[in-house]
């Protein structure tokens, strides 16, 4: 069930229309590759030494104009390449097959269009196509390191590692999506090639790009192509503080858990904005203290939810979020303060008095705030309470001490759910997508906020991005990155996009 607002794009069969990629940068360990398409499409680029099957490295952003580097190759090696772009499969745009010629160490690489392959397959998988997550390095040490890194169907995990070679192998035949190996016994001050694999037989089987880590020299720091974020530092006492008090809502009181992926890459080019009632697709916040009656809402508006709950009623009235194309999605929370009950709305429709046009809604849902934080009528079936930027929050920048709920592009939503929150279900469809409802996304905590050009607005969003991270519930037909919140008018945002230069997720 999809509640935040999707645009349409149309379905036009370009069943004529080819990619033409033009291959630039061509280094000992990688290229770039370039390409237009005459409407919105998501980049992907297939590549692999020649005779080997296709890896696949993509970008769910729906752009006209796309650019992939391709790096952790090997050098002096002939690469097959080919481009990708699509919107689902309507269309699905391949480029001909070419040939890329990475550059022997201190020389120039070269490319050549090889022969159209017809076919346009990545690798002739007969299974659906499985993405495969950068590898992450963390825990380097003198005599070993970790490795993780997902994938969006259940495969093998598979280390191939060595000196100068990937003459080593670790293997666990376990089928899952997560994947993290340990290797140990190896020799300190030493630089290792890595390589990941995931695989089910050979239906489909990844492989990742080749990477280096080093192994510490008795002492000091090892380097790796990634490294994860050091541990954030203590959350404030929240003691008597908590919207949610109990134990089932810890985790909008703490840091994601696990590895995290370095998704900066992705996330370094897009927007970012706090959602608020004057734009439209915000989360409003209404108090009651449950002397003013209350009104039976039903909702079977959309679907045939089977609801029928009593709502105390909001003293000033009902004031869902309103908007232009779309915007009205029509969400509020009422809170009930003197039972510690919310009520979460969705496609609520009221008059200018704050009357209901109708009792028949989108849904209505009844939770407790010593609960979890589920229900709701998120996507995630998360309230949209729970992460909820609320009024006097964004003031100081130590003023938001919860995770915040956050809405993502459908084209990079994943059809997996995460972990990190406890997230019902999804409306997300693209498979191997990054963004998943229920992950956290989470702003480096090494980064030292207080020194950034950014407003105070912003620099309150982005330590709450440190310490708590911000859950995934929702995705949009935009392109931009969005917090709910119950503000009347944005507060001042200056610097909000820095957010993506430094951004990691956690499934």
């Amino acid at each position: 069930m999809r509640y935040a607002f999707v645009c349409f794009l149309a379905a036009v069969a370009l069943h004529g229309q080819g990619l033409n990629p033009s291959v630039s940068q061509v280094s000992a360990s990688s290229f770039t590759l370039t390409w237009t398409t005459s409407q919105p499409l998501n980049t992907q680029v297939l590549y692999a030494p020649a005779g080997q099957p296709l890896q696949r490295q993509a970008n769910w952003l729906l752009v006209t104009s796309h650019s992939v580097t391709v790096s952790g190759l090997q050098p002096a090696t002939a690469y097959t390449v080919e481009a990708e772009s699509s919107y689902f499969s309507n269309p699905d745009l391949l480029s001909p097959a070419m040939t890329v010629t990475t550059a022997a160490v201190g020389g120039t690489g070269s490319s050549g269009a090889g022969t159209p392959s017809g076919s346009g397959s990545s690798g002739g998988t007969a299974s659906p196509p499985a993405g495969m997550s950068a590898p992450v390095i963390t825990g380097v040490t003198a005599s070993g390191f970790t490795i993780a890194w997902t994938t969006s169907q259940p495969l093998n995990t598979q280390l191939h590692y060595g000196v100068g070679s990937l003459g080593s192998t670790d293997n666990n035949w376990t089928l899952t999506t997560n994947h993290s190996a340990t290797v140990s016994g190896l020799a300190p001050g030493t630089a290792y090639s890595v390589q990941a694999e995931s695989s089910y037989y050979s239906n489909p089987d990844l492989l990742s790009p080749v990477q280096s880590v080093t192994t510490l020299a008795g002492s000091g720091a090892g380097t790796g192509t990634t490294s994860n974020p050091p541990p954030p530092p203590p959350p404030p006492s929240t003691s008597g503080s908590r919207l949610f008090p109990g134990s089932g809502a810890d985790w909008l009181y703490s840091a994601p858990t696990g590895t995290g992926l370095n998704i900066s890459g992705v996330t370094s080019g897009m927007s970012f904005q706090v959602n608020t009632h004057t734009q439209g697709f915000d989360y409003p916040v209404a108090d009651t203290d449950g002397s003013h009656g209350c009104t039976t809402f039903t909702d079977t508006l959309v679907y045939n939810l089977g609801n029928r709950i009593c709502v105390p009623n909001p003293a000033n009235g009902y004031y869902p979020s309103v908007g232009g194309y779309g915007a009205d999605d029509g969400h509020l929370v009422v809170v009930d303060t003197a039972t510690g009950m919310y009520y979460d709305f969705w496609k609520l429709y009221a008059n200018g008095n704050g009357q209901p046009t109708s009792t028949n809604v989108g849904g209505i849902f009844e939770g407790s705030l010593y609960g979890n934080g589920t229900p709701g009528t998120t996507a995630a079936d998360i309230t949209g309470l729970a992460g909820d930027i609320l009024p006097g929050e964004l003031n100081c920048a130590t003023c938001l001490n919860h995770a915040l709920s956050v809405i993502v592009p459908g084209g990079m939503n994943s059809n997996l759910v995460g972990h990190q929150a406890p997230a019902q279900k999804t409306d997300g469809s693209v498979a191997g997508a990054i963004f998943r409802e229920g992950a956290k996304i989470r702003l480096d905590p090494s980064i030292n906020v207080a020194t950034l050009n950014v407003s105070t607005a912003v620099k309150a969003i982005m330590r709450a991005l440190q310490l708590y991270g911000g859950v995934i519930t929702d995705q949009t037909g935009g392109s931009q990155i969005s917090f709910y919140s119950a503000l009347p008018s944005p507060p001042d945002l200056t610097g909000i996009n820095q957010i993506g230069q430094h951004l990691f997720i956690y499934y």
